[in-house]
């Protein structure tokens, strides 16, 4: 149960870290 918790919290985390990255990256292109 608890395993499963911080593989989501995990896959949350680099989720909204590689969105932000993207976002980042797009704002650089215009």
């Amino acid at each position: 149960m608890s395993r499963k918790l911080i593989k989501t919290i995990v896959f949350i985390m680099l989720g909204s870290l590689l969105l932000t990255t993207l976002l980042t990256g797009i704002s650089a292109l215009f």
